[in-house]
């Protein structure tokens, strides 16, 4: 009875913060939060592979965490990259 109270005014008070600042909480959250824990479960994986000595599945999973960790630290900066590639290259 006592959990009602907190969680039904946080419940109300969740779009006023939602309508705020939207775009700086999920930064937060991926930024500080889930980006370092992807990053430490990536790590542990690639080593749990290497010390059974799979190489292949060690390397690809630390190409693809890397890709997805880029993605999640900085959304925003690897499509810039991604939409500049044609210019790069010269196409």
């Amino acid at each position: 009875m006592g959990l009602i109270f907190p969680f039904c005014s946080l419940m109300y008070a969740t779009p006023v913060f939602a309508d705020a600042n939207a775009k700086g909480a999920s930064n937060y959250i991926l930024n500080d939060w889930i980006a370092p824990i992807f990053g430490v479960v990536v790590v542990y994986l690639v080593i749990k592979e290497f010390m059974d000595a799979k190489w292949i599945q060690g390397f690809a999973i630390l190409f693809f965490g890397g890709i997805i960790y880029a993605i999640i630290k900085d959304p925003e900066g690897v499509l810039n990259s991604l939409a500049n590639l044609k210019q790069y290259f010269g196409i």
